[in-house]
Formats: structure tokens, sequence, C-alpha cells
């Protein structure tokens, strides 16, 4: 039986979802991508699960997207590169779950979600680490917006992505040029929040951190992660405002506000329950 593309379990509150085609460096592929999509979607519902990682098996994050996708001589065709007849669904959408995967990470997930990454992401894995709130990473870390180096021009959102995590002029280089940047450089660029001491470290660093938000209150994480999101995404002051208030309202009514409340008046740790 071929290994799982996609490996998931769950540690104290946090989903850890690992690309899992090592041999492949994690490179994405239409399967792989429509599986992903699947379960991000089910994890939105999964009140076990208030924290999700992503994170890549082997020697690599995400190598980006499959060579042999690419080429058009998969089992499923892409527009331009091959004569394979394309679903209504593809026609519409030509990268379908690979950048339906990006929106459905960053908007309909709605939980935090943090990348733990070692070795390459590259073209679609960019946009996948880019498209989680955190990214920890590890000195093999190399990234690149590598579409172009293929003769492709970006997708998977990343030309939305970059501007807002890191400079214009970076953004316009790694779109303009795919260089490979190491992991001192996409730390020095925004790129990587946190960078481990040494190899092999990053999952561990990220899932401290999730677990340290698994802990919290969740529905408030969560609601406060969607008005940031709104706020980075256009909304007015006045928008942000109001979207703030009905967060506030929803806030009140849960366990976790109760007991957050109960716990500073007694001088002690409050017990979150994520309800």
């Amino acid at each position: 039986m071929a290994e799982q593309p996609v490996l998931f379990a769950v540690d104290q509150g946090v989903g850890v979802v690992t690309l899992n085609r090592p041999e492949r460096l994690n490179a994405v592929n239409w399967p792989m991508a429509a599986e992903l999509v699947a379960l991000f979607r089910d994890l939105r519902f999964r009140d076990d699960v208030r924290t999700v990682v992503l994170t890549g098996a082997g020697r690599g994050f995400c190598a980006g997207g499959d060579a042999e996708w690419l080429s058009g001589g998969g089992d499923r065709g892409i527009p331009g590169l091959s004569e394979k007849p394309l679903e209504r669904y593809q026609k519409k959408t030509p990268a379908g779950p690979f950048a339906e995967l990006v929106k459905t990470m960053i908007f309909d997930l709605e939980k935090p979600i943090i990348a733990a990454v070692n070795g390459p992401a590259m073209g679609a894995g960019l946009a996948f680490a880019l498209a989680c709130d955190r990214r920890f990473a590890d000195p093999s870390t190399r990234m690149s917006a590598a579409m172009v180096r293929l003769g492709f021009s970006p997708d998977c959102g990343v030309t939305w992505l970059l501007p807002r995590i890191t400079s214009l002029s970076t953004a316009l280089m790694m779109v303009e040029t795919g260089c490979i940047l190491d992991a001192r450089q996409c730390r020095d660029h925004g790129l990587i929040d946190e960078l481990a001491a040494a190899d092999g470290q990053a999952l561990a660093a990220a899932m401290e951190y999730a677990k340290t938000l698994a802990r919290g209150p969740s529905v408030a994480v969560d609601l406060a992660r969607r008005c940031v999101y709104k706020a980075a995404n256009g909304a007015t002051l006045e928008e942000i405002l109001d979207y703030e208030a009905v967060a506030g309202t929803i806030t009140a009514n849960t366990a976790d506000a109760a007991e957050g409340t109960k716990s500073f008046i007694e001088k002690r740790k409050p017990a979150f329950e994520g309800r």
C-alpha cells in the first residue's frame, strides 16, 4: 500500500498536518492538494482541534507543485500543457485545489495555523507557508517564488501574500527572479518569524507555540484572528470597531470569558476549555 500523502494527528488540542511525500520533498500533486482541502474543511468543525500546525516529512517542507503534473504528464490535464479534457471546475479554476487550499487555510479554517518549515518551501510550498499565521523555521530552510524559474507566472496567491508579509521590493524581486533565499535571509525579510538554532527544531518550536494557543480561550482567539484578517484586507476602522463589538458580545457569552474574569479576581491562572 502506498503511503498516505497527508498525515494527521492531534496532540493536546493541536492538529498536526504533515505533508508526506518525502521522496519528492513533499511536492504536491492534484490528489494530495484535494485531500488537504478536504481535511482543512473538516478541521473547522472539530472541537478537539483548536490550533493547527502544518509541516513536511523528511528533508523539506514542500518543494511546490509536482513536476509530473506541471509538465502535463499526469493523469489530470493542465491548461496549455496537455490535451487532456478538463472538467468544468478546473476550467474555471485551473489551479484547482492548489489555490483553493490557500483560501481554505486563511479564511475558511477559522483557527490559528502555524507552519513548521525545514528545507525547501518553493512555489506552491511557499504559498502554503505564507498562508499560515506564523512561520517557525530551522537553518536548512530555503524559500523561493520558484514559478518563474520554470517559465510560469506566480499562482496560489503568492502575489497577494508576499507584499503583505515582506516589503514590496522584496516581493517583486522574488516573483521576478525566483531567487532562493536561505534561512537567515528569510528571517531578515520577515518571511519567517522564528528561526530555530539547529536543524530539526522548527516543529518543536511551532508545537510549543501552538499548544499555548490551544490552551487559550479559543473562541476569543479565533474571532480575534478573524478581525485582524478583515483589517488587513481593507476593512475601515469603523467597520473593525463594529466587528470587534460583535466579537466582544459573542465572547462575553462563553464559558471561557466567565472563567477568565473569575480567575483574574481570584488571582489564579485561568483554566480555559475552549467553549
